[in-house]
């Protein structure tokens, strides 16, 4: 099997500015391929530390892969790295040279002079045509290894990636699969939702991964069994309670919650406290959400639940903001105000302050109303402020969907 490491290039990677995604993508692209990375590294924009991890890479591994510091600037200094390390001089490539001039025509825009040093390519490397931008990939290969230098870009990257990179690779390598199947979960705690299900094993062919993540759990099975991976998936399924499982594999909440409106025929409105518009924003995220999303109301404060809603000072007074009563009137009244179908309603503290012993930080009840009637959920989320109203807003859309 080919020994594959993934380079990446990039100060601004390394102090935290940016989260690296390709190497997500490229970690998950080569897995489903069947020529998996055997390792990754990050190092910073520095010529010499770029040319000296690379001939080590270049010694120890067959296939070696690069990211970032392919620009114009003058911190873009990974080409000039890879022709030391090759001891290749650059030359002006006019095809690499008609493409970008072809581009910037089409956005009708000027062409800077210091474009141009992009149509320069190291000797006997192939340029690989960049759709998204103007720093062509670079390929090289000798002595049946094979190098690549991308953009660091993710949106160029990717189509580079995926049209050269891996057809080159399957070519050159042979390939063992890797399945995988992902159950996504959501209302349990990873570390119950590991004691309900220990009874389902891993076997030499097949493992599994629990994956947390804000508010959800993500079980992953993986293997060379295709067979073996939908046997454990089965037995997952009947461990785990359906209402907790909100998909499966690249499935999100918001995604499926459109999914479910659009087939229901129904409209719906809500009516935000905590989370701020923020499960609005999320509905409005799908294109096409305007055949059943009518709008909502943000009623922050108790003055607007009860100008706009119709939340009875008394409610209030007797039982708080964030209560199941006050909830219950958001939503009835969200649903007089809008004439929808169906409704969400949220209040809760998100914190950091504001709890009390009794309504602690992460309180939030959810009320949705939906083809069975009201549901009314009292949830204690933990987390930042920014976590808390993000868990709210998922788990309210989570909550109507499975009553759509």
């Amino acid at each position: 099997m080919a020994k594959i490491i993934y380079v990446a290039i990039g100060n601004e990677i390394l102090i935290g500015k940016i989260i690296n995604t390709n190497e997500s993508f490229i970690g998950t692209r080569l897995t489903s391929a069947g020529i998996p990375l055997e390792s990754s590294m990050t190092i910073k924009d520095d010529k010499e530390i770029i040319m000296k991890t690379l001939e080590d890479c270049w010694e120890h591994y067959d296939v070696v892969i690069v990211t970032g510091g392919l620009g114009p600037t003058h911190d873009d200094v990974t080409k000039y790295a890879i022709c030391d390390l090759f001891n290749k001089e650059l030359h002006f490539d006019s095809s690499v040279w008609e493409a970008i001039q072809k581009m910037y025509e089409m956005k009708d825009t000027p062409l800077p002079e210091i474009v141009k040093t992009q149509a320069e390519i190291p000797q006997e490397f192939t340029p690989l045509p960049n759709k998204k931008g103007t720093a062509p990939g670079l390929y090289y290969s000798a002595n049946n290894k094979h190098f690549f230098a991308l953009p660091g870009v993710p949106s160029e990257m990717k189509s580079m990636f995926v049209e050269h990179v891996i057809p080159i690779l399957q070519k050159n390598f042979s390939a063992h699969p890797i399945f995988q199947k992902t159950i996504r979960t959501i209302g349990i705690p990873e570390s119950a939702l590991y004691t309900d299900t220990q009874n389902v094993q891993e076997t030499a062919q097949t493992k599994i991964a629990f994956l947390p993540k804000s508010g959800m759990v993500d079980i992953r099975v993986y293997g060379t069994s295709e067979q073996e991976i939908e046997e454990i998936i089965t037995k997952f399924l009947k461990k785990i309670p359906s209402k907790n499982i909100y998909g499966f594999d690249d499935d999100t909440i918001e995604e499926l919650f459109h999914k479910k409106m659009i087939a229901s025929r129904k409209t719906i409105s809500a009516a935000e406290s905590c989370t701020g518009g923020l499960i609005q924003s999320l509905i409005t995220d799908n294109a096409g959400s305007s055949e059943y999303f009518l709008g909502g109301v943000v009623s922050y404060s108790n003055e607007a639940k009860m100008k706009l809603l119709g939340v009875k000072e008394s409610t209030l007074e007797k039982f708080g903001a964030v209560s199941e009563d006050t909830v219950r009137e958001m939503v009835l009244g969200v649903q007089e105000l809008m004439g929808c179908d169906y409704a969400i309603a949220v209040s809760g503290i998100a914190g950091p302050d504001g709890g009390t012993d009794d309504k602690p930080v992460g309180l939030v009840y959810i009320v949705t109303f939906g083809k069975t009637g009201l549901v009314i959920t009292k949830n204690n989320f933990s987390g930042t402020r920014i976590e808390v109203k993000m868990k709210t807003a998922l788990t309210a859309m989570h909550q109507l969907a499975i009553n759509t």
